[in-house]
């Protein structure tokens, strides 16, 4: 095979997610994507969303109240223990939100250098001071605050909980450790592949953590672990306040879909209904882990549902082989996303209803390709 003729790493899906499901009009093991409990299939999420629509329509086409609007809301307070959850267009937009609410309390923005295109949207917005630390490394960031901040002078420091590609956690528990030093210091997470997926009951990072409280604050979003659309800011009543006053994408741009607001609550119900959807990760993820390692890659011990495979050998083409095997992973490029190591990997996605079996057989895949 040449590698002119290596298959594109896009695709047409022709059926709901699902961790089986149809691509390109065949039936394959789906290994890519944010879905973490393939909730975006689940048939009561696609009926909640139908019902929703026939009562609603698509929307309101204003900021007027619907009551599913709130519905949902309520949900998102309960998972996250919190007295509201701001509701932006999209979870990219998280993040700005949240940052445009605190600029009054801190002058300087320290953010991780492989953060997330939101975040640096976010902070271009903001209009404070920036400085880059090295991707998840306390002690340079320990050294730039130090090197950057005026006596008197409030940071914030911001990352990707989880980052997107390669799955690296952030190490907030340094990173709050460092706060300490700095009074009125914040940290600031994008949290949306880390909500849904990390923490005891799926609160996310900081729940891992256990650093969740006065001065620490997650953006997040229902599009991906909890099967619906749009951004979330979990916050307290007066942070909401300013979130609505300062942020000009609350007033100024349209509120989700009726639709993917209805299917997010259904697929939060789901989630908080049934328990084992956190154990079956976990299960599963243990199991690539212990596979990969057995091929002699190198695998961190996170439990984020993101593995980054990178190999001495063309990673398209092993892509390419593996679907023909009715197997998809995500093929990205050398620099190719935020947080993309400067060399080709895989990105596998693990989900919580995955098979034994079908982990099996991609580890047995990639025996064979790598």
């Amino acid at each position: 095979m040449n590698d002119e003729n290596l298959a594109d790493p896009s695709f047409r899906m022709d059926s709901p997610i699902g961790a089986r499901m149809r691509i390109d009009g065949r039936e394959v093991s789906y290994f890519s994507g944010t879905s973490y409990h393939t909730l975006h299939g689940a048939p009561a999420v696609i009926e909640a969303a139908i019902a929703a629509l026939r009562t609603y329509g698509l929307g309101p086409g204003t900021h007027a109240k619907m009551a599913i609007y709130a519905e949902t809301e309520a949900l998102v307070c309960q998972h996250f223990g919190c007295e509201k959850a701001v509701s932006v267009a999209s979870g990219y937009l998280s993040i700005m939100a949240l940052l445009l609410a605190l600029s009054d309390d801190y002058d300087v923005a320290f953010a991780d250098e492989r953060s997330h295109f939101s975040v640096r949207d976010a902070l271009r917005c903001v209009e404070r001071p920036v400085v880059w630390f090295r991707h998840c490394d306390p002690q340079d960031l320990s050294d730039q605050l130090k090197r950057h901040l005026k006596p008197g002078q409030k940071p914030v420091v911001v990352t990707d909980g989880v980052f997107p590609i390669t799955g690296a956690l952030a190490p907030v528990d340094h990173l709050v450790e460092l706060l300490k030093a700095y009074p009125g210091g914040l940290l600031c997470i994008d949290d949306s592949h880390g909500v849904g997926v990390l923490g005891t009951s799926g609160r996310g990072t900081l729940e891992h953590f256990g650093v969740e409280g006065s001065g620490t604050f997650c953006a997040g979003t229902l599009s991906k672990a909890f099967g619906g659309f749009g951004g979330i800011v979990p916050v307290s009543r007066v942070l909401a306040e300013k979130i609505a006053a300062k942020a000009g994408v609350i007033p100024g741009a349209s509120w989700p879909p009726v639709p993917a607001v209805a299917a997010a609550g259904a697929g939060l119900r789901l989630f908080r209904d049934d328990p084992t959807m956190l154990q079956a990760l976990r299960t599963n993820l243990k199991h690539m882990r212990d596979g990969l390692s057995s091929l002699g890659l190198s695998i961190p011990e996170t439990p984020v549902p993101i593995f980054s495979v990178q190999a001495p050998t063309n990673l398209k083409r092993v892509y390419s082989r593996l679907r023909e095997k009715d197997m998809v992973v995500k093929y990205v490029a050398a620099d190719g996303y935020s947080d993309a190591p400067p060399v080709e990997t895989l990105r596998i996605a693990i989900f919580s209803s995955h098979s034994r079996a079908q982990i099996d057989d991609l580890v047995a895949a990639l025996k064979i390709c790598l």
